[in-house]
């Protein structure tokens, strides 16, 4: 309620003659009103006027947090993965198959080594070559890629196989950089080198080899994943015979071959190698990228069925070829494949 101004003409109450000290206590009321009335309104303005202040200071707090959540994970998933790629750098494991045929009688062990790309395990593979021999694999495969293309230097990789085939019949097929470098590196000395080191190299060719008295033919194939036919992996199937009574595997570098060519031949096991299990491997739904396929690959790393009910195992590798993208959630691997009878 407004209070009227006792000074003010018109006033309704003092406009008479009234006592002094009356009009004193009017005006002494009126002046104490009006003083609260500007404080409360000062009050007002200003909590009206801090209100967006406090909100920007609100909201600013909140980005800053979310801000170092972020970097914090950052760091954390950095760290992570820094750690996970020195791990995959110095760990596998064996990985164990079981296959069953009524073409042998007893137990053949296979070690299987693919996509090393000049890596060690210990020094000069040590850890590797105790495992391998520890194993006692009947035969020691490999699927390509012990080198890498731009690195000149792969003694250790003659190295392993030399020590290895001491023990144990070796036989292998080329990868895609050790046919770089033959062709477009030049060097030519390269399938010699790892012939007289011991590995044995089916480049477009077959052996048949007895175990225990079982036969075991082993097929090795060369070409690019669209090449077959320019390095005469299809000529040289077509004039293939694959042995009904041996038992057949059939080894190229690159799955992919295996779903636009090989498939239609009687093997029992197909092998290879080559896209590292996809790289980043995601649970549920496997290798996320290989170069011929693209993204989740349907041929990435472990058993397979082909059309004519043949088996395929594609290994995930025990290497790199280079340092990114990293190995996620993607151990190397060492196979170990026993084929028993039936």
């Amino acid at each position: 309620m407004e209070i009227p101004d006792p000074n003010r003409t018109g006033c309704p109450i003092l406009n008479r003659d009234s006592d002094t000290r009356l009009r004193e206590a009017w005006s002494f009321l009126y002046i104490e009103r009006k003083q609260e009335y500007g404080k409360n309104n000062m009050m007002n303005t200003t909590s009206t006027e801090t209100k967006p202040r406090g909100k920007k200071r609100t909201i600013l707090g909140v980005l800053l947090r979310i801000l170092l959540f972020l970097l914090v994970l950052v760091l954390i998933t950095g760290a992570a993965v820094t750690l996970y790629m020195r791990y995959t750098q110095t760990h596998y494991r064996v990985r164990f198959y079981q296959e069953l045929s009524e073409k042998v009688s007893g137990n053949i062990r296979l070690a299987v080594i693919s996509d090393l790309h000049n890596r060690e395990y210990g020094a000069d593979n040590e850890m590797l070559i105790s495992d391998v021999q520890a194993l006692k694999p009947d035969l020691i495969l490999f699927l390509g890629d012990m080198v890498i293309r731009e690195e000149d230097d792969y003694q250790p990789m003659l190295k392993l196989v030399s020590t290895l085939a001491g023990n144990t019949p070796c036989y292998g097929v080329l990868g895609n950089h050790e046919s770089e470098r033959m062709y477009s590196g030049n060097d030519k000395a390269l399938p010699e080198a790892f012939e007289k080191a011991g590995l044995k190299l089916l480049r477009n060719s077959r052996e048949e080899v007895s175990i225990d008295g079982n036969t075991i033919q082993l097929i090795g194939v060369e070409g690019t994943a669209y090449g077959f036919e320019t390095y005469g992996g299809r000529e040289f199937m077509e004039k293939t015979e694959i042995s009904p009574s041996a038992y057949s595997i059939l080894m190229t570098h690159i799955p992919i071959l295996f779903k636009t060519a090989l498939s239609e031949y009687d093997f029992d096991l197909g092998l290879a190698g080559h896209v590292h299990g996809g790289i980043v491997r995601i649970p549920f739904l496997g290798g996320l990228y290989s170069d011929e396929e693209g993204f989740f690959p349907e041929l990435c790393s472990g058993k397979y069925t082909l059309d004519r009910q043949q088996t395929l195992i594609i290994s995930a590798g025990l290497g790199d070829s280079r340092p990114f993208p990293p190995r996620i959630h993607n151990i190397p691997e060492l196979l170990v494949i026993d084929i028993s009878r039936k």
